[in-house]
């Protein structure tokens, strides 16, 4: 047996003949004997009644189709492709680890500290660089991708989606070098502000987006081992270590690896072609060389 309640509740159902067979024939007994009920199921008829009315006198218009067609039509692709990469940027921005914000501020302002207190302007064009590849080592994957199976899943192709998260923590990372660079003018004159920015701005694009490769391929770890070990070797006396080398080709090649290092247009260049490289391998199967142990 119903309570009251149920059947008070059942009553729109009812006057709108959504109820089963079963159901009216037990609201059909219960109305009979309840004059409450018989009260309000005549509201709910005459609400029934209004909703009817109004729906008949709706009518779809015929050229919603052809409406449809003509904005789909009037749509600038320019502006739906800008449209689609700012929401693409935003969506990315959430995505990336939040942790990487603050602390790669924190070192840079450290740094920049550093810097100013040892008048040493050279501990920006160290750090900078570096700063770059660890972070965008951090961008992708499921080592630091909670949604990584759910990113992959989506109708956004890999590669777009490391693009953004690439653009956006580069730009965050030239920024934070740009900042950096305007700190030193405490102890550097300000003629010397575009030599101190064109000498970690070629390093930074390069090595940033080969750590990016790196951990495409093989992961967070391996990336940032051999990019810091690639910046750092032009640090290294080899003689201070108790290593004689003292052919001409060995020496020759450790001053070009050092020139290397100074040429921003060619490394801007190579960052450029090594960028390309990890948006394609994105859309490949990962490769970790833990798996492939295993």
């Amino acid at each position: 047996m119903k309570t009251h309640t149920e059947y008070e509740e059942m009553l729109p159902f009812y006057a709108a003949g959504g109820c089963t067979s079963q159901q009216k024939r037990e609201m059909e007994a219960h109305i009979n004997l309840c004059h409450e009920c018989q009260t309000e199921l005549t509201m709910w008829k005459a609400v029934s009644m209004e909703i009817d009315t109004s729906n008949k006198t709706i009518s779809t218009p015929s050229d919603i189709p052809a409406q449809a067609l003509t904005r789909i039509r009037a749509s600038k692709p320019m502006a739906a492709a800008i449209r689609q990469s700012w929401q693409l940027l935003k969506a990315q921005t959430y995505l990336i680890q939040s942790e990487l914000w603050p602390v790669s501020a924190l070192v840079m302002l450290i740094g920049v500290l550093v810097a100013v207190i040892a008048r040493k302007d050279v501990v920006v064009y160290l750090l900078s660089p570096m700063m770059a590849a660890a972070t965008l080592s951090m961008l992708y994957g499921p080592d630091h991708d909670p949604a990584n199976e759910l990113t992959r899943s989506t109708a956004t192709s890999p590669w777009k989606i490391l693009l953004a998260r690439m653009s956006i923590m580069s730009c965050y990372n030239l920024l934070l070098g740009l900042i950096a660079s305007l700190g030193l003018l405490f102890i550097v004159k300000p003629e010397m502000l575009g030599t101190i920015i064109l000498g970690w701005v070629g390093p930074l694009a390069f090595l940033s987006s080969l750590a990016l490769l790196l951990s495409v391929w093989w992961g967070t770890g391996i990336a940032i081992a051999v990019t810091y070990g690639l910046w750092l070797a032009q640090y290294i006396s080899f003689k201070s270590i108790g290593i004689l080398m003292p052919s001409p080709v060995w020496s020759n090649f450790l001053t070009e690896y050092k020139n290397f290092w100074h040429e921003p247009l060619l490394l801007v260049g190579l960052a450029f072609f090594v960028a390309l490289a990890a948006l394609w391998s994105a859309n490949l199967p990962m490769l970790r060389l833990s798996s492939s142990i295993q």
